[in-house]
């Protein structure tokens, strides 16, 4: 006999449902809940797929995933042993039913499933990718936030390049065929990458269709946004973490029903329920933002390919400056190739090496890049200075003994900021006031070292005082809509210089920039991780790109090494040359795309705890990986040993990793938390970086 709830006012008895749930928490397993349909809060019938809101522990409202529903659920299952105690417990109710546009089902569970798989989670973990926070909490009935003003770049196009015109013909053919295929569209800056994504949009929408369009970065979104929404109007919506929870709902259930039919945005806006996807594309896919740094720890490169083949989707990856690893995916067949050799309506920029080796300035313009600038500013050009470094100076020394202030959680030197006057640790954010006297020696006097944005800014107000200047880095975009207005005032042509950290080098397009300087161009060449080299030259050439688009335009590279291949090879633009020589060397060395790679982290609050169970897992792999492929290196510190107050070390597994290894894995790392409290581990499948 079914088991019943007291009769509802009809009279009637109503069944209760038996569901099984996913909850985001790190446990490798369901949790049961109970369901009345017709309640006011949960009223229709739940199946699997539904998104549910319940009660777990002190957390009054998690929102889970229904992965089994029986109805109706026999008697004795309204309660259930408790664990140890022998008295019944009787199982809670759902709080909520979400409404049906909230379903995880078809392409995005299947997607779910993979990613719980490969990336050795439980299935829940991965759940809060898939809806907005806070759920069905939409704001307004179906009215738009208006996009940021920008000028219009893209020009009213009478005919596709050749190179242009292979690529959508072929992207056509493609999307006409309903089936799963992936491309790489190599094309160097400037080479019209973003009409090709343009016209298979338009071929989608064609077609009944929708599309995802994937950026880097927030501060793309709205350049990018003003185009796309230029040539389809309100069937565009962006989505990402800079809008409040509500105008996230709004869009996630605009999407669901069919009323977006494009949505563009980061790595997030990859799960947005959009109806028959039919367009991924992922501009600038070689970007380490599209990996998360935190769990879950996904691809979102990787993680729309396989969304595009769970729903017969053409992916499109764009790039001037292609990760290594899609360039040997596309050599191999996996992928088809699109390349735009050329860039249309000027040339690439003349790229000049500045050799700053005993002459550099302490405010980080060398002589050329100081007239070079003047020269721009005299013409009534614009001009981009590329810095990768916050702050007034990198430390602050005592000109005594020279003892650097330091993180008291980190052992890194803090930063020097001066706008507001303090010392501030980048990497775990302990901040304090600049001190009076040196702790060690009692000095008072302080010098600051190395340049940072901040300082660089002041000396630009010095010298060009009439120059309208704009700072773009971590401190000044702090606010929501700060890049925005920061990139739409630049684009309009209210300042005259840009300058900032790396987020100035991606996939911009300012018209009026004529000149690039980069006051440390081999700043990141001595990194000790294995994609040190590739991540300086796609930098180097990225933001090389943003010069001369429409015209003459010049890049000086300021560094202390002129002869480094990856400086020369940058600077006369030659990718294959570069490509060729790191793949080599990767080759040699086995690492990625040569052979797959996964790491783990190991942090706790004494170094003697980190140390011991970096030890004692280390030992279990190895064990356990004996007579494989796999390859484990390590235990050993992590390059910055101690970072918010927790010692690190890491161990790396180089070798293909099946679902079942991951899984061990994972479990060994479970084990590892219950015999040594405190310890803190974790998995990292791809990594982006080796430190």
């Amino acid at each position: 006999m079914a088991a019943v709830r007291d009769s509802d006012k009809a009279g009637g008895p109503r069944p209760v449902q038996r569901l099984e749930v996913a909850l985001p928490v790190p446990l490798p397993q369901t949790f049961t809940y109970l369901h009345l349909p017709g309640e006011a809060d949960a009223s229709r019938i739940v199946t699997p797929g539904d998104l549910v809101e319940v009660v777990f522990g002190r957390r009054r409202s998690v929102t889970g995933l229904v992965v089994a529903a029986t109805e109706p659920a026999p008697p004795h299952d309204a309660a259930a042993d408790a664990p140890g105690d022998g008295e019944p417990r009787r199982l809670r109710d759902i709080t909520r039913v979400l409404p049906p546009e909230y379903r995880v089902d078809a392409d995005r569970r299947r997607l779910a499933d993979w990613m719980a798989g490969y990336y050795a989670l439980p299935l829940g973990e991965v759940l809060p990718l898939f809806h907005p926070p806070n759920p069905g909490t939409a704001v307004g009935k179906g009215g738009r936030a208006a996009p940021v003003r920008y000028p219009t770049v893209d020009g009213e196009i009478t005919s596709l390049t050749s190179a242009q015109a292979v690529a959508v013909t072929d992207g056509r053919r493609r999307l006409s065929e309903r089936t799963f295929s992936a491309m790489l569209l190599h094309g160097v800056t400037g080479s019209g990458k973003t009409e090709v994504y343009l016209t298979l949009i338009a071929a989608a929408l064609e077609a009944g269709r929708s599309a995802l369009f994937l950026l880097p970065e927030i501060a793309l979104t709205p350049q990018t946004l003003s185009r796309i929404a230029a040539r389809f109007g309100d069937r565009v919506e962006a989505i990402h973490s800079g809008l409040s929870a509500g105008q996230r709902c709004r869009v996630h259930e605009h999407a669901a029903k069919g009323v977006t039919r494009v949505v563009v945005g980061p790595r997030s806006a990859l799960f947005a329920p959009v109806r028959d996807l039919g367009l991924i594309v992922v501009d600038e896919e070689h970007e380490t933002s599209y990996k998360q740094d935190e769990k879950p720890r996904y691809h979102a490169r990787h993680a729309a390919l396989v969304r595009g083949r769970e729903c017969g989707a053409l992916v499109v990856l764009g790039s001037a400056t292609p990760d290594l690893e899609s360039l040997a995916n596309a050599r191999a067949g996996r992928y088809g190739l699109w390349e735009l050799p050329e860039r249309l309506g000027a040339p690439m920029p003349t790229i000049d090496i500045v050799d700053v080796r005993g002459g550099a300035s302490p405010d980080g313009l060398s002589p050329a890049l100081d007239q070079a600038l003047e020269e721009t500013l005299a013409r009534g050009e614009q001009a981009i200075l590329f810095y990768n470094r916050r702050g007034f100076a990198r430390s602050l020394q005592c000109s005594g003994c020279g003892a650097a202030a330091a993180c008291p959680d980190c052992d890194i030197a803090v930063t020097y900021h001066v706008r507001p006057r303090r010392l501030l640790c980048h990497y775990c954010g302990h901040a304090r006031p600049v001190p009076t006297a040196c702790e060690a020696c009692g000095h008072t006097t302080f010098l600051p070292s190395g340049a940072g944005t901040e300082r660089i800014e002041l000396h630009l107000q010095g010298r060009f005082p009439q120059a309208r200047l704009l700072r773009l880095d971590r401190d000044t975009t702090s606010g929501r809509d700060s890049h925005h207005r920061i990139l739409g005032a630049f684009a309009r042509g209210e300042a005259d210089i840009l300058l900032g950290t790396q987020m100035v080098a991606k996939g911009h397009h300012f018209p009026g920039v004529s000149l690039v300087g980069v006051l440390a161009a081999d700043d990141g060449l001595g990194i000790p991780d294995f994609r040190a080299a590739e991540r300086s030259f796609q930098l180097l050439s990225q933001v090389a790109g943003r010069a001369g688009r429409t015209g003459a335009g010049r890049v000086l590279l300021q560094t202390w090494q002129p002869e480094h291949p990856v400086i020369v090879a940058a600077a006369a633009h030659d990718f294959a040359a570069f490509a060729a020589t790191e793949l080599e060397l990767r080759r040699q060395l086995g690492y990625p795309p040569h052979r797959r790679l996964a790491r783990i982290g190991i942090a706790a609050r004494r170094q003697v705890d980190a140390a011991a169970a970096a030890g004692a897992l280390a030992a279990a792999l190895r064990e356990g990986f004996a007579g494989t492929p796999v390859t484990l290196l390590g235990p050993a510190p992590a390059v910055f040993e101690r970072l918010m107050d927790r010692y690190r070390f890491q161990i790396l597994l180089k070798g293909d990793l099946s679902l079942s290894r991951k899984a061990w894995v994972a479990g060994c790392l479970r084990s590892l938390a219950a015999s040594f409290p405190g310890v803190d581990a974790m998995l990292d499948i791809d990594p982006v970086s080796s430190y």
